[in-house]
């Protein structure tokens, strides 16, 4: 079917204002650098379009050309390209935001002159109509909404390699575009211009590794720059939803909002301490209390209701009063405003706010004095909606008001709960330090479970100095611990999260994080974490022993037999293949969630995605639709991790639309899960067995029984290199000094893939599984019937078809020229392309296509067109990978070398539009 006119007019559009960009772009580094360097660029754009349509001889003459350059000049080239993509995906954000303001304002603009209007496509509103559509009563409806819950948990994982600096002016030109017609875009503003020259003459590199507190102050700016006031606008858009198709629902107070892990984080992370804990909480307070004491003072601006023109209740006159004589400041607003009682008590709420908000970390002296609380700070706020509602001035408790109560709601006085994760090893040696037994972590599993129970039995808080008296490894057990206990006392139960087990292998991992807290005075929900294979199958085992364990009777009651489990993509894809992986993951959330029904417990599945493929990525409503059973609670936590907050969470409109395609999954995911399992067919469930055999086997052979794979990913890849940059706090292996995969973080492995262009996690083994069924008897027919009518088996599909797509095996055979050994860098060389053209054949075959995203063209044709524009990048890093290798470099060149590094992964970033 041909596109709408209006559609292809859009796009003319936004091809000229590439264009345009492009240009600009150009005439800035001709007036900056010279006409030479200019001209350099585009004989490097041309050898690499002209190598992409075959010409052998151009792909030599580009990495010859490339080879020639000075670190000077190859500087100027990477920052060439990747500022050109930094444009390209600025005027692509503004294409879709362009789009998505003009299809919500026809919607809302027929609604209002009271004309049928469709939705946006998985929104909000479209999945009321649908839960409607399908027959959801009223009744059933409310119990759907009331039990809603979604929250998004941001981390400092190291693949956001953009400073804030960079997110802060890129922010500002996009501003800019979007302030500008298309018409002045084409010739070239004076602000634009001086824009682009400031983004050229701007580092993109870091002078040092970021510390914690850096990452925490750059998750924080997306809460600052577009969530706070996102935020009411959802919950707003959910009731409006609910008033037109099923008036009398209520949707809850809070139901969708952030934890984060920065900060909290210390899994093989020595710079999370308790201090920088108790800092960063800190910070997530006083930007809480910050951005709601700009609410207040609008709020006390705009209810300037006279006890002349309105009557108010006898509480609210004895609270006016009250706030009035508490401060000298109040002093003066009570007789400025004396007839005002509703701004003088937003007043002084803010008064208090922001003096508690200057208050010092928190010390293991801190004194705990009252300070407000999310609860009491609600109250306020509560209680003058009330008193408005029941007189004339009714109308004023809409709008700001509310959208200050929501606030409050979402956000509390800490921004977002940080969780704290710790691995289970150092559980265990704080255990047998503390227990006073050397050999606990040889014991067999039931003898470390019956010293747990008797520990937990008798478990007395641990004083200041016997705390002070353990070993430092010990120490970073138990000081977050006591840390906990000191925030929940003075900044209230919203500060905090959950906590998690990373690598649970048993239940002992979950005993001893239990009787830790115990010993530190501590309760925060324990969520153990299932992330290799035989985790994953061990898990549902796991859970039934932990739910019948007499020690964990109280913790089960304590959290109202409400339990998280969170589940690894990252970690689950590098044992053991991507499609393995997915199946295992399938797998493990059915059958835990039947466990858990099994023991009347509600479970909140944590899933922690990345922004790839390999990681759990891809788009957020087909991600939960494809899922089993998983939100039968109504309830969801996914991590946002690295890239993905810079792509999603920078700009209001593009983050509403991830927020809203999350909410209409989880809406029709949840009512789908409380119709029952979903039933997977015997023979889907057989090939599926059948097609993970084949792919684990493909991949185990590749991986972990080559012994010449190491070698060459580590050669082939820029994974030495991407460690010595400054792109994040966590070092790149879970214990110093070592390099195996085992140790290696899920992360950086995904990265070092993406950049060289392999892709390799997102893909190996697909193929191999896919032709296990596809070669047999009614194998084909069998397969695209699970693709047809299969959510998880379609988006399994579709996803690797994606990753495939922006891999290259052309790039990655020069990436290969690196690996020293001529036979070695043959034969795996060999078997990834082999598996990658099986894998290519096979989707096909699947999906019945005559080649891949045949049914997304305009994502096949954007990375169709930006691919001559990575290339260049791509030949950069590879020069310098060769060159840093070289020994005896001076300190200049080795320089040189690492910031054209950090440029072209940045470049190769924006290009691909994800990194790891």
């Amino acid at each position: 079917m041909p596109a709408p006119t209006h559609a292809l007019d859009q796009h003319a559009k936004l091809r000229a204002e590439i264009r345009s960009l492009g240009a600009t772009l150009g005439q800035t580094i001709a007036t900056l650098e010279g006409p030479r360097t200019l001209e350099m660029v585009e004989a490097l754009r041309t050898l690499a379009k002209s190598s992409r349509a075959g010409d052998h001889a151009a792909a030599q003459e580009l990495a010859h050309t490339i080879g020639r350059l000075t670190p000077a000049d190859a500087f100027n080239q990477a920052m060439a390209f990747t500022l050109y993509f930094e444009l390209v995906n600025l005027a692509e954000e503004n294409f879709r935001i362009r789009l998505l303001r003009e299809r919500n304002l026809r919607h809302r603009g027929a609604l209002a002159a009271g004309h049928a209007s469709e939705p946006l496509r998985e929104s909000i509103e479209a999945a009321v109509i649908e839960l409607k559509q399908a027959g959801v009563s009223a009744q059933k409806m409310q119990k759907l909404v009331r039990q809603l819950s979604i929250e998004l948990v941001f981390t400092a994982h190291p693949t956001e390699s953009k400073r804030r600096t960079m997110l802060e002016k890129l922010a500002t030109l996009a501003g800019m575009l979007r302030s500008h017609t298309f018409e002045e875009i084409q010739h070239a503003p004076d602000d634009v211009r001086r824009e682009i020259v400031s983004l050229w003459l701007t580092d993109r590199s870091r002078t040092e590794r970021p510390m914690v507190e850096d990452e925490a102050r750059t998750g924080l700016w997306y809460f600052d720059r577009t969530l706070y006031r996102l935020l009411p606008r959802l919950h707003a858009d959910l009731q409006e939803a609910l008033n037109r198709h099923y008036p009398g629902v209520r949707a809850p107070n809070r139901w969708l909002s952030f934890g984060s892990w920065i900060g909290g984080d210390r899994d093989g992370n020595p710079g999370v301490t308790a201090g920088v804990t108790a800092e960063v909480l800190r910070m997530n307070r006083r930007m809480a209390v910050r951005k709601l004491a700009d609410v207040l003072y609008r709020l006390a601006g705009s209810l300037t209701v006279s006890d002349r023109r309105a009557r108010f209740a006898p509480i609210i006159r004895r609270m006016a009063d009250e706030c009035r004589s508490s401060s000298a400041m109040m002093s003066r607003v009570g007789s400025r405003y004396p007839r005002e009682p509703y701004r003088i008590i937003l007043s002084s709420l803010r008064e208090r706010l922001l003096a508690q908000a200057e208050a010092g970390a928190l010390a293991e002296d801190s004194s705990g004095d009252a300070q407000e609380t999310t609860a009491t700070v609600r109250g306020i706020l509560a209680q003058i909606e009330a008193d408005l509602l029941r007189d004339r001035a009714a109308p004023l408790a809409c709008g700001e008001l509310r959208d200050a109560i929501t606030c409050v709601d979402v956000f509390g006085l800490s921004t977002a709960r940080l969780d704290l994760r710790q691995h289970s090893g150092p559980h265990a040696r704080a255990v047998a330090e503390l227990l006073q037994r050397p050999d606990y972590e040889q014991l067999a599993e039931p003898d470390k479970q019956a010293l747990l129970t008797a520990a937990l039995k008798g478990a007395v808080a641990l004083t200041t100095d016997r705390v002070a008296a353990l070993s430092p490894e010990t120490r970073t057990v138990i000081e977050p611990l006591c840390l906990a206990l000191r925030a929940q006392q003075h900044y209230g139960p919203d500060a905090l999260g959950i906590y998690i087990i990373s690598m649970t292998n048993e239940v002992s991992d979950v005993l001893e994080a239990l009787w830790l807290q115990r010993l530190a005075g501590a309760h925060l929900p324990i969520a153990p974490l299932f992330e290799t294979l035989d985790d994953l199958s061990r898990a549902p085992a796991i859970l039934t022993a932990l739910f019948t364990h007499p020690a964990y009777a109280a913790e089960v009651a304590r959290n109202n037999r409400h339990q998280h489990v969170m589940l690894g993509y990252s970690d689950s894809n590098k044992d053991c293949g991507y499609l393995t992986a997915n199946w295992a993951l399938f797998q493990a959330q059915d059958a835990i969630m039947r466990v858990c029904r099994q023991h009347r417990m509600r479970v909140t599945l944590f899933h922690g995605r990345g922004g790839s493929i390999a990681r759990g990525g891809g788009p957020a409503a087909k991600a939960i639709l494809a899922q089993p059973v998983g939100l039968k609670d109504g309830g969801i936590r996914v991590t946002e991790q690295g890239e993905v907050l810079s792509t999603r969470y920078h700009d209001p409109d593009l983050a509403h639309r991830v927020l809203e395609q999350m909410a209409y999954g989880v809406l029709l995911g949840a009512n789908e899960a409380q119709q029952g399992s979903r039933r997977v067919p015997k023979r889907w469930a057989q090939a599926m067995e059948q097609m993970s055999a084949a792919a684990l086997a493909a991949y185990r052979a590749c991986v972990h029984e080559d012994p010449d794979f190491l070698t060459f990913w580590r050669q082939a890849t820029p994974i030495d290199e991407i460690s010595e940059l400054n792109f994040g706090s966590r070092p790149t292996y879970r214990r110093k000094g070592s390099i195996s995969v085992g140790d290696l973080r899920a992360i950086p492995w995904v990265f070092s893939w993406m950049q060289s262009r392999f892709n390799f996690p997102g893909w190996y083994g697909l193929g191999s599984g896919l032709h296990a069924v596809l070669g047999r008897k009614g194998g084909p027919k069998l397969l695209r019937e699970m693709y047809q009518r299969w959510p998880f088996f379609q988006t399994m599909v579709d996803n690797a078809q994606l990753t495939v797509c922006k891999a290259d095996m052309s790039i990655a055979k020069v990436y290969a020229s690196l690996v020293e050994d001529a036979r070695l860098r043959e034969n795996v060389f060999n078997r990834l392309a082999g598996e990658f053209r099986l894998t290519e054949e096979m989707i096909l075959a699947v999906t019945g296509q005559a080649h891949l995203l045949e049914n997304e063209p305009v994502l096949a044709k954007s990375i169709k067109l930006r691919n001559p524009y990575v290339d260049p990048l791509n030949y950069l890093q590879v020069e310098m990978i060769k060159r840093r290798r070289v020994r005896r470099l001076n300190k200049p060149d080795r320089e040189g070398i690492r910031a054209v590094m950090e440029l072209t992964v940045n470049g190769i970033a924006g290009g691909l539009k994800n990194t790891g």
